[in-house]
């Protein structure tokens, strides 16, 4: 296929790591920049936003978290108080929640993050504004943590990780031993295919339904507009091409990490990158060298 040929030659002359296409079940792309990147547990960074929502919809699925209606208060009764008591877990998966976000250099060298987040000033009505915040996430985490009596961590790989085959990588911690929300996961390309493949399946992995497909539909449609071709979901970006030609969802993280997910074409493709300056720059690969040589199915 000679648009792969040229999509390989861009790449090669920038900065990424690993790149999977997979299109109709059947992987037709695989590049690594050097054979270590094939095992390397490579950096996702928000990634692990996207992971985290699909542990809540697991969570709500198995009754762990009754519905994304219910107050964040409930989970942390100890900040139970005017500023905290109208803000939901759907507030959390859509950077809602009003709470003002001083970013990660602040809460990173904090003594207890949970606590950092929830003592912010209220600066917005909950579901007024989206400030895009690593804190909202790590409630979640958190919130995870109450409800299952177990970590984030240990829920995921019972309820995710395992049954996808997912063993290699890495979650880190904060002081209070809650894995990180916004950030804190490690992994292989291979299996941000598999989370990729999970969502374009519908939940479905083989012949088990890991997730609900109705939480699949939720946390990936559109929730906040952030301008003419892009919204925010559950964790999720909802994307539409300017041309109309297709709409999809992803998971992003800095530096250029991406599981790109369109199920009109059964698409799923997966960049890792370390990438700098523009790091947006594998979803212009994607929709500018990819996405025209395909077919819907």
């Amino acid at each position: 296929m000679e648009y792969l040929i040229e999509f390989e030659k861009k790449i090669k002359k920038d900065h990424i790591d690993s790149v999977l296409v997979q299109n109709d079940n059947r992987l037709i792309f695989e590049y690594y920049r050097n054979r270590k990147m094939k095992e390397k547990q490579h950096k996702i960074y928000s990634i692990t936003k996207s992971v985290l929502s699909i542990l809540v919809g697991i969570a709500i699925d198995k009754g762990f978290i009754k519905d994304t209606n219910t107050s964040i208060v409930d989970f942390f009764p100890e900040y139970n108080d005017d500023a905290n008591n109208d803000i939901t877990v759907k507030h959390l998966l859509t950077m809602t929640s009003g709470l003002h976000w001083p970013g990660n250099n602040r809460m990173i060298p904090s003594k207890n993050w949970v606590d950092f987040v929830m003592q912010q000033e209220k600066v917005h009505p909950p579901g007024k504004e989206m400030v895009y915040s690593c804190g909202s996430s790590h409630l979640l985490s958190a919130i995870l943590q109450s409800t299952t009596g177990i970590s984030t961590e240990d829920f995921a790989n019972k309820h995710l990780f395992t049954p996808l085959g997912i063993t290699n990588y890495k979650w880190n911690k904060d002081a209070q031993g809650v894995n990180i929300g916004g950030f804190g996961l490690s992994m292989k390309t291979a299996d941000m295919l598999r989370i990729g493949s999970l969502y374009l399946n519908m939940g479905k992995w083989k012949s088990k339904q890991i997730v609900s497909a109705r939480w699949v539909k939720e946390s990936t449609r559109p929730k906040v507009k952030i301008d003419d071709t892009t919204s925010y979901a559950y964790h999720w970006w909802n994307i539409a091409l300017e041309n109309q030609t297709a709409t999809f969802f992803c998971a992003s993280g800095y530096e250029g990490q991406y599981i790109i997910v369109a199920p009109e074409y059964k698409l799923i493709t997966v960049f890792t990158s370390s990438i700098k300056d523009e790091s947006s720059r594998p979803l212009r690969y994607f929709e500018n060298d990819l996405l025209p040589y395909l077919t819907k199915q």
